[in-house]
């Protein structure tokens, strides 16, 4: 099977989120058995140098290219470059409207460019005469309305990786999407008298998924569908919530060559302490205690996060022994709070501003507990990282976050300690119950069993393989 996904994400290239993880995870994983490619903007600040195989592939179909129009002469100077990353073929859109752009998103005109890079990947499905066409969240979506327009249709799959994201613009301003050589009606996407790119996505693929079971119940209902679970409703029966998986090679605390010490299930208690002793001294702490507990948190600063609800306990919270590693972005008042926390209170609170993959994987490896006070979560990828490292999730119990972490009483299968969302009481409770974990003798068998649990993509590859197949008998 020939497999072509449509991405503005794709790690170790363009990373934001956990969008560009899941999809090189996926990737990595279906190329075992199928031809994948995957489609994405060249931008000027990659993470990586792609390793170019020297062909390329025009971004306009020859029937499309016969009009003169701002749009067409747009694709008819952009390209695709070819590259090649384990085993996957990366199609790389070269044009002048990403090209000199440093990250990939938060620009102007955001509505143009993705409207432009969705049509290119729609020729190149077209051009490559793929079996399955697969676009992630809005900024393809429209893709998958080109498709189901087109007089050879490829079998299509839209997952809604954030549905708070929707691509909503003023009709003003999309007004090129009627005109060759998208020859679109757009009316079907309206949403709050806006075209709404989202909702393009939803209404026309042949199947549609999301990043977990959990967050599928919760979007088919408000708020947590953001004025479009009706849409969702209406293809309940074609919309699938399929749990994340994660890169088992490249996270893996036996494996890891960016963390300070390797280690297992068998030595993991010396390996932690070495990483936690390791990891002070970087960040300029040396004279924090190694024998609290640690607790890492990663992620955007932003309303869904629920860093303020983190916050209000941590404050009040500050007699417990837990230190704090927060890494990420985002919020500016949240910054600032965080960088006067972390002036202020050295000895128990530490902020890193921005986002550092090597700095990630050392705060998985060397913290005790891992937090995330997500008010929603499609998925998460950092609970089962935390797994993997045998660092113990306190997560609130939505989304995917609730498909993955249990707090069972028996401490057998006890995946970690969950508490409710946008709660700082109960945030705080959890904060408490972490701190008695630690100093049990049970921590040891529920480090044991997070560590021995399977979160890679083969039963996730099998459901999506599923999903495949019934857009493919869709299209006969």
């Amino acid at each position: 099977m020939k497999i072509l996904h449509a991405s503005a994400e794709y790690f170790p290239y363009i990373k934001m989120g956990g969008l560009a993880d899941m999809l090189s995870s996926l990737t990595k994983e279906q190329a075992e058995t199928e031809e994948v490619y995957v489609a994405l903007p060249l931008i000027t600040l990659m993470g990586k140098e792609p390793k170019w195989t020297g062909k390329e592939f025009p971004a306009l179909l020859p029937a499309d290219s016969k009009t003169d129009s701002l749009v067409v002469s747009i694709l008819k100077n952009s390209r695709f470059l070819e590259a090649e990353e384990s085993g996957v073929k990366l199609y790389f859109f070269q044009s002048d409207l990403f090209q000199s752009l440093n990250s990939i998103y938060g620009h102007a005109e955001e509505h143009f460019r993705f409207a432009m890079f969705s049509y290119s990947c729609y020729a190149l499905s077209q051009i490559l005469k793929v079996d399955i066409f697969h676009a992630h969240d809005w900024h393809t979506a429209l893709s998958l309305a080109l498709q189901k327009d087109s007089a050879f249709p490829i079998p299509s799959v839209f997952t809604v990786h954030n549905l708070a994201y929707q691509g909503d613009h003023p009709y003003w301003m999309t007004g090129f999407l009627k005109e060759e050589p998208f020859r679109l009606i757009t009316s079907p996407f309206d949403h709050d008298g806006k075209c709404n790119y989202m909702k393009a996505g939803i209404l026309s693929a042949a199947q549609i998924t999301t990043v977990s079971p959990g967050y599928r119940v919760e979007t088919l209902s408000e708020p947590n569908g953001f004025g479009l679970s009706y849409c969702l409703n209406q293809r309940s029966s074609d919309y699938s919530g399929i749990l994340n998986g994660i890169d088992t090679e490249e996270w893996n605390p036996e494996k890891d060559k960016r963390i300070f010490k390797s280690y297992s299930r068998e030595n993991w208690k010396e390996g932690k302490l070495k990483n936690k002793e390791e990891l002070y001294k970087e960040i300029g702490r040396p004279f924090l205690p190694i024998d609290v507990p640690l607790i890492g948190l990663i992620g955007r600063l932003t309303f869904q996060k629920g860093f303020p609800t983190f916050l209000q306990a941590f404050l009040d919270r500050r007699h417990l022994p837990h230190r704090y590693v927060v890494l990420g972005s985002g919020d500016l008042e949240m910054e600032k709070t965080f960088f006067y926390l972390s002036d202020h209170f050295p000895d128990i609170f530490y902020f890193y501003r921005g986002y550092n993959e090597s700095l990630a994987h050392k705060i998985e490896a060397a913290s005790d507990f891992f937090l995330m006070p997500s008010l929603f979560e499609p998925c998460g990828l950092n609970q089962m990282y935390s797994h993997a490292y045998g660092t113990i999730p306190i997560v609130s119990r939505v989304g995917g976050l609730r498909d993955t972490v249990e707090e069972s009483n028996t401490f057998k299968y006890k995946t970690g300690i969950v508490f409710e969302p946008n709660d700082a009481s109960s945030l705080g409770y959890a904060l408490e119950r972490a701190k008695d974990l630690f100093e049990s003798t049970d921590r040891e068998t529920v480090v044991k069993n997070i560590m021995n649990l399977d979160w890679s993509w083969k039963k996730r590859k099998l459901e999506y393989d599923g999903v495949y197949q019934k857009a493919i008998d869709l299209n006969i």
